[in-house]
């Protein structure tokens, strides 16, 4: 089975705030850092071959007030060599340049495949008027839209730009927009990302950050949008993508619901 992860961070020392590298050694290890220093697009493919992933979209991310920046020129060179990497771009909302031209800057000069925003790390809500010409940028361009939702730990996180229904004006306004809500919500607002789903045929759940075995339990609709569904491993985060993967393949779903979860739906969001 065809596997594509669309949730993978890659980034330097350089690139994570000092507070956030901290915590971030003490939450990984001490050589977490180092690992990301030394990774390189082959040696990370050659883990992807490892652990059985055949795709991985990899994340820019803006957001100084909290964890850091990862360029998305960054993104985009690591990417550059193989089509298994996938690049997503980020918008800088506090820079000089317009996020339209940002986010129109990152699909058509630099070949990203999507965007990822995260709201609660930079500190705006996702229905600011500064970021909504991005959203028809991305409508007309015909590019998904990664939200981060959900609680985070990590220092200088305004959590509350994080819940999925801040998102619902957003899915409303742009029908024909794909909007991803990572990690569903997690733990506070599962059952509002649930409904989100129901509401809006246009919104996605990315199950990164949920254990596999709490899929069905937090998600007890799944089945009933096997299409809305897609699989993130959030790494580094865990430190085996396809120990997460196998868990995933003994959850109590269907074949073709696993399918989809696995590669279908991302591969039809990224036009695959």
């Amino acid at each position: 089975m065809t596997v594509l992860d669309i949730h993978v961070h890659v980034g330097r020392r350089e690139h994570l705030t000092a507070r956030f590298a901290k915590y971030f050694e003490e939450l990984l290890g001490p050589g977490v850092l180092t690992m990301l220093d030394t990774i390189t697009p082959h040696s990370f493919v050659q883990y992807l071959d490892r652990e059985g992933i055949d795709y991985a979209v990899l994340l820019a991310e803006y957001s100084p007030k909290a964890t850091g920046v990862v360029p998305n020129e960054f993104v985009a060179e690591f990417c550059s060599e193989t089509e298994r990497l996938i690049p997503f771009g980020s918008l800088n909302l506090d820079g000089s340049t317009d996020p339209a031209v940002q986010a129109e800057t990152c699909v058509k000069d630099l070949g990203c495949k999507g965007l990822k925003l995260l709201p609660s790390y930079g500190h705006f809500s996702p229905d600011d008027a500064r970021v909504l010409p991005a959203y028809e940028v991305a409508r007309d361009l015909g590019i998904p839209i990664l939200f981060h939702t959900g609680t985070s730990l990590f220092p200088g996180t305004r959590v509350r730009y994080a819940h999925p229904l801040l998102l619902d004006d957003i899915a409303e306004d742009f029908p024909e927009l794909s909007i991803v809500m990572c990690h569903g919500g997690r733990p506070f607002w599962y059952k509002e990302a649930e409904w989100m789903l129901q509401r809006h045929p246009n919104v996605y759940v990315d199950v990164s950050g949920i254990p596999p075995k709490q899929i069905p339990h937090v998600m007890p609709k799944l089945e009933k949008f096997p299409d809305r569904f897609l699989f993130g491993s959030d790494w580094p985060n865990i430190a085996s993508i396809g120990e997460q993967v196998s868990r995933i393949k003994n959850l109590p779903f269907s074949p073709a619901t696993i399918q989809a979860l696995l590669w279908e739906n991302a591969a039809r969001l990224l036009h695959l």
